[in-house]
């Protein structure tokens, strides 16, 4: 590739931030209110199984570089072939800090492997999920969520990317965090007890990362609605970390 075709991000090639924002544009013109969630390479896109672009999920990224080593652009990949095996159980051992994934071919034959989690690798992939994130809807979020909460309440949150807000129904006491699962905990004379961390993203998320396909404050925005709204289906939907588990973000 010559010097006059190269492209520039930004001027031939759009951000992922810039392009997801285009596309949440396009569908809202089409009364489309779920949006369009962007891929960002090199993360796994899950999607909520009632999510009717259901295509995204299995969309790959390939990366095509120049002869000097400039990453140019991105195409659609094949996607890799699958094992024979089906993860059917999982679970998380707190002493030795990993998850034992049990598996099992068509033929019934199981075998089990162990998987490690990282918390810095968590943090890493989560901002790289960042990038498909427009800064503007965020802003948006927060205008929003400043109108659901009291205005002390909200300047925790800009301050710390924290607020708690204590259930009328359970007195169970709620934990918001900006990018982070929501901790769930009971108060008492005796001191708190966590009970665990909820983790929910309504339309879906990017693998093993903390970072949903919305902006973190409209997950915020989501977690709250739902406890306020129906506690029951918010414990219900969410996955339920154990908080030693690198997932709950603790």
């Amino acid at each position: 590739m010559g010097d006059d075709e190269k492209r520039q991000v930004g001027v031939d090639l759009l951000p992922l931030a810039e392009a997801s924002r285009r596309l949440a544009q396009e569908h809202f013109a089409r009364n489309d209110w779920s949006g369009f969630p962007m891929p960002v390479p090199g993360l796994k896109l899950v999607l909520e199984p009632r999510y009717k672009h259901q295509a995204l999920s299995e969309f790959r990224w390939k990366e095509c570089y120049d002869e000097e080593g400039t990453r140019h652009e991105f195409e659609e990949e094949a996607p890799p072939t699958p094992s024979e095996y089906r993860r059917v159980n999982c679970w998380w051992n707190s002493r030795y800090q990993l998850n034992i994934v049990v598996v099992k071919n068509q033929q019934g034959r199981a075998r089990f492997t162990v998987q490690f989690e990282d918390r810095l690798a968590f943090t890493i992939r989560t901002l790289e999920a960042a990038a498909a994130w427009p800064i503007d809807a965020e802003r948006k979020a927060l205008q929003k969520l400043a109108s659901l909460i009291p205005a002390e309440a909200f300047e925790l949150y800009e301050l710390t990317g924290h607020f708690a807000e204590i259930s009328s129904r359970s007195q169970v006491t709620y934990l918001f965090r900006k990018g982070r699962p929501t901790i769930a905990l009971r108060q008492s004379e005796a001191g708190s007890v966590v009970l665990c961390a909820l983790c929910l993203h309504p339309i879906g998320y990017y693998g093993d990362t903390w970072a949903g396909v919305m902006c973190p404050t409209d997950d915020v925005i989501a977690h709250l609605l739902m406890m306020r709204g129906s506690e029951d289906k918010f414990w219900a939907n969410a996955n339920q970390h154990s908080v030693d588990h690198p997932a709950a973000g603790v």
